[in-house]
């Protein structure tokens, strides 16, 4: 199979290809995550000693896991647990857990042909979240409802990486208490405010890991006091160091979309 690495990052989705290999730490990541060996099975480890061992395997949020893949791709897809309902995020799960149900969707996961067209310099227009379920899942997720207060709490999140908005800020915002703004927030998002604050920040990474600046610009530019804890939340999150991860992922293709726009950075792979 003729794969080359890429990374496409959109606002509710990421899709990452690479190399994962063997020897990554455990990792916790804030969105519903699915692991495609694009050559052969992959293993998914637990905590308590457990393990998976599949084609396609999938993990929920928060849960603590490592993986490993050996020397092929991977195709990693994230989606925010907030931007669909719980029901059709259980029953992706499920379905991704059932031998005999898989086989449909595993075929639409391992097609490159909508992952050349999602890169094609032709459009500028974001690419939405329906846009990426329908090329890589065949069909499009159903999005949660959130109450109106809380929409905007998260947008404020994904906005402002860098200040350090509290829950108390949002609730004078919203004219209710802080216990009221915290209860509605876990009920809507499944995550606690200050939990949901950090993924967002680690998830910011994406978008910086192939920039110019030094990994202390990058830290303070998403709100973190200084490279220690930087790197810290990044290992946990992702099982690897910044630095590291910024390595692994040169050469490839590059994407970013935001709610105005795309751009896309191409590698030279001839060279």
């Amino acid at each position: 199979m003729n794969t080359q690495p890429m990374i496409m990052v959109a606002p509710d989705r990421v899709l990452h290809v690479c190399r994962l290999g063997s020897r990554l730490d455990y990792r916790v990541i804030g969105a519903h995550v699915i692991y495609v060996g694009l050559e052969e099975e992959i293993t998914v480890y637990q905590p308590d000693g457990s393990s998976t061992r599949s084609r396609v395997i999938s993990v929920k949020p928060y849960q603590r896991h490592r993986i490993a893949a050996g020397r092929q791709y991977v195709k990693t897809i994230l989606v925010e647990p907030e931007t669909a309902t719980e029901r059709c995020l259980d029953d992706l799960h499920d379905t991704i857990g059932d031998t005999t149900l898989v086989e449909p969707l595993l075929a639409g996961l391992l097609d490159p042909n909508p992952l050349r067209r999602a890169f094609s310099c032709e459009s500028t227009a974001p690419i939405t979240k329906h846009e990426f379920d329908r090329l890589n899942f065949g069909y499009e997720l159903e999005s949660r409802e959130m109450d109106e207060r809380i929409e905007v709490a998260t947008k404020m999140l994904r906005d402002s990486i860098g200040d350090a908005i509290l829950t108390d800020d949002c609730a004078e915002e919203f004219s209710i208490s802080s216990s009221r703004f915290r209860r509605l927030f876990v009920g809507d998002t499944g995550v606690q405010f200050r939990k949901y604050r950090m993924w967002r920040r680690a998830r910011a990474y994406l978008e910086q890991v192939l920039s110019m600046s030094s990994l202390t610009e990058i830290a303070l530019d998403l709100g973190y006091p200084d490279s220690t804890h930087f790197s810290r939340s990044i290992r946990s999150t992702y099982g690897l160091p910044p630095r590291e991860m910024k390595t692994r992922m040169q050469g490839s293709d590059f994407l970013i979309s935001n709610e105005r726009s795309r751009s896309v950075r191409l590698y030279d792979h001839s060279r």
